[in-house]
């Protein structure tokens, strides 16, 4: 029995056949449907052992039984691996008398098989994935009738597995469709708590610049640049993940318009890779917009010679920025803070729930922040 089984699993139709039946995901699992079939078959043909059988690569397993009680078997000892070979009935009236199957333990042994009659469960491009077979303990015969209904029940059965199989798809393209829907409101909601943050941001940058600015027109061009400067690092943020963004990539986008050339001299850029959350991104954005234009009208940049070391630092959740203008014009203490001292101390340090400090020192204005980065935002 062993070698022919062997002779069997070297067909080169096999691969193609465990292929088809993998995709098909059959499992032991009682159901119903394969049940009745069963029964009916065995109340067909008067004998008391039914099966709709499956034939994997190393063992059979019976996916609806009557009258046994395992419930699989090594593929080696098994009769259906014969009956898959061609897409016909196979049977054998006694197989005491039939020297593929006379030393078969299930011939000699328990449970005593003399008769089999097993018909191919074949599907659409011919792959035949196992049998329902009938069996006796004393050798017979099978009439026309009975081989009509079997032949009908047996394509009963592979509808059944085509049927479950095309559920299965259903369920996992239902569950899949599922997935993007939430997908899909997720960004939506995320992309609606953005838009709230920044339509808030823009309120308080228009009110506070209206209400400290001398003139119209002064006003008009502060409000204008600073909301460019939202804008870059809105643009920034929609390249990136949805919560996340390198600082490096903001602060490339909130100096540029600063800067001469990617490699500006006057720019020290230095730090690590360090996350911000969208909040932080937007307001450090606007803070260090609001420095750099400082330092264009009366600090290092305004000058020839001067130059910004800008440098930050993370270790998990904690941060800190260094913002440093050396080679400008001496400083003077400004008499008053405006809106763009308050968004710089105040605003930022709020953002990264930390602290920030501006000083005015006579070498050059200095910025430090330290607080916590990529914090989760809050929904509103």
């Amino acid at each position: 029995m062993s070698d022919t089984s062997n002779q069997s699993r070297a067909d080169p139709q096999e691969d193609a056949r465990l292929e088809a039946l993998a995709r098909y995901s059959l499992t032991s699992e009682p159901e119903q449907d394969f049940d009745d079939i069963v029964a009916m078959a065995a109340e067909i043909c008067d004998v008391p052992v039914a099966l709709v059988n499956i034939v994997e690569a190393e063992r059979q397993f019976f996916k609806a039984r009557i009258g046994i009680d395992i419930s699989e078997t090594p593929r080696d000892v098994s009769i259906c691996q014969f009956a898959i070979r061609e897409n016909v009935p196979f049977i054998i009236a006694d197989a005491r008398r039939d020297p593929r199957f006379a030393d078969n333990p299930f011939v000699t042994a328990e449970p005593g098989i003399r008769f089999y009659a097993g018909f191919p469960l074949v599907t659409r491009d011919g792959h035949a994935l196992g049998t329902l077979c009938v069996i006796d303990h004393e050798p017979r015969t099978l009439d026309a009738q009975q081989m009509r209904m079997l032949r009908m029940l047996a394509r009963q059965a592979m509808s059944q597995i085509e049927l479950g199989a095309a559920l299965e798809k259903s369920r996992a393209a239902h569950a899949e469709a599922e997935r993007l829907r939430a997908g899909q409101h997720e960004i939506a909601m995320e992309m609606t708590h953005r838009v709230k943050n920044t339509l808030a941001i823009v309120q308080s940058i228009v009110a506070q610049t209206l209400r400290r600015s001398p003139d119209v027109e002064q006003a008009r061009r502060a409000i204008d640049a600073r909301l460019l400067t939202l804008a870059r690092a809105q643009d920034v943020l929609t390249r990136s993940a949805l919560d996340d963004i390198d600082v490096r990539a903001l602060i490339s986008a909130a100096l540029g318009p600063h800067m001469q050339g990617e490699h500006d001299p006057r720019f020290v850029l230095s730090g690590p890779p360090l996350l911000l959350g969208a909040r932080q991104a937007l307001g450090l954005a606007l803070g260090l917009h609001e420095l750099a234009t400082n330092a264009t009208k009366y600090g290092a940049l305004s000058k020839t010679g001067g130059t910004i070391s800008l440098t930050w630092n993370g270790a998990d959740a904690a941060c800190t920025l260094e913002w440093t203008e050396r080679g400008g014009p001496p400083v003077e203490v400004p008499t008053q803070r405006g809106f763009g001292s308050t968004l710089i101390e105040r605003i930022v340090a709020g953002y990264f729930e930390g602290e920030a400090q501006l000083t005015f020192a006579p070498e050059g204005v200095h910025f430090t922040l330290s607080g916590r980065a990529r914090q989760p935002e809050p929904r509103s």
